[in-house]
């Protein structure tokens, strides 16, 4: 409880004077600064992944469009090839009909007349026709295979011109991620440092622990302190009421007679309620309800030098405290029913 206590004040009062950063934060957000720096953990690793793939499909594509380019390569020779082969052909096939019907008239025209008859003759005919036919359709082969192979070359130069789309898409997707993980780590980096800022006011709190054994005594005590040994300033009977008062005075030298812890110790009583100081140390306010027919001390604020701790962390500072004034009602048939501070004093007053 003791280090507790130290901890949770230790980081109000460094935050205010140290970490001009974190002047409006409290104990709670180092929670919600480890759970933003575990979630953004799992983003860098999640964009760590999508970097991975993203990295792995740019390499199939490259690999793919190297893969295109050699193929396209290849299908320019072949197609260099069969051109020179159609140019060879194409030669051929002029000088088969420069034969035919310029050159070569006299040679076709014996060629004919050797006939011994009709048939070989008509077979002569043939003959001369499947060779012309046979350069023609070899041609006609060559040109369009020709063109098979340019419509093949076309499809993969549009298949790589897609790649390439793909590509600079996919180095786009991958400088997104660079950039966000750049965003994310810087984001990180600033989280782990202000992460290492309330580390570090955590480990100097464990050598401030004994800075503050007064208040932590006296909250661990002050259930237990002699209130039965208080004398009464006023004590006045009716036959529906008994009114007690005591001095702030008396409870400062009762508490202060408990323990040497203490002995600094100071209560003062007024209309707003009651205010306990030990010494420049620290500062306790609040006001006194009743619960189940027992006093209780509402502390509402605590002050340090100039810091003042109030709302949920003054919650938590008291967590775990008993703040009852375990005075006992020597007055059978009387029930507890209002506490009324005044200047100086504070009465308590007890109803049938």
């Amino acid at each position: 409880m003791k280090r507790g206590l130290a901890v949770a004040i230790i980081i109000i009062i460094l935050f205010h004077f140290v970490m001009t950063n974190a002047q409006n934060e409290t104990s709670s957000d180092f929670y919600k600064l480890k759970e933003e720096e575990q979630r953004l953990v799992l983003e860098l690793l999640d964009l760590e992944v999508e970097k991975v793939k993203a990295e792995k499909i740019l390499e199939e594509l490259s690999s793919e469009i190297e893969n295109l380019n050699i193929t396209i390569e290849e299908k320019s020779r072949e197609i260099q090839m069969v051109s020179k082969d159609i140019e060879k052909e194409k030669d051929i096939i002029r000088s088969w009909l420069r034969f035919l019907y310029m050159e070569g008239t006299n040679a076709i025209l014996s060629l004919l007349l050797m006939a011994q008859n009709a048939t070989e003759l008509l077979h002569r005919i043939i003959y001369i026709d499947i060779i012309t036919n046979y350069f023609y359709d070899k041609l006609d082969n060559l040109n369009r295979l020709v063109k098979y192979k340019k419509e093949e070359e076309n499809k993969l130069s549009l298949q790589r011109q897609e790649l390439l789309e793909k590509q600079k898409e996919q180095l786009e997707v991958l400088k997104k991620i660079e950039d966000l993980r750049v965003s994310k780590s810087k984001m990180l980096e600033d989280i782990k440092k202000r992460i290492s800022d309330y580390q570090k006011i955590f480990s100097i709190a464990d050598s401030f622990t004994n800075m503050f054994p007064s208040l932590d005594y006296l909250l661990s005590h002050l259930s237990q302190l002699p209130w039965d040994t208080l004398e009464y300033k006023d004590l006045s009977f009716s036959f529906f009421s008994i009114t007690v008062s005591f001095t702030d005075e008396a409870v400062t030298k009762m508490v202060r007679s408990y323990n040497d812890k203490l002995k600094e110790v100071t209560v003062y009583f007024s209309k707003e309620g009651f205010t306990i100081k030990d010494d420049d140390d620290y500062t306790l306010k609040g006001t006194f309800t009743i619960e189940n027919d027992k006093i209780k001390l509402l502390i509402n604020s605590l002050e340090m030098k100039d810091i003042k701790i109030e709302g949920q962390l003054l919650e938590k500072i008291l967590q775990g405290y008993d703040t009852t004034v375990n005075i006992k009602i020597p007055f059978e048939g009387f029930k507890l029913k209002k506490v009324n501070p005044e200047e100086g004093y504070v009465k308590f007053v007890l109803e049938k």
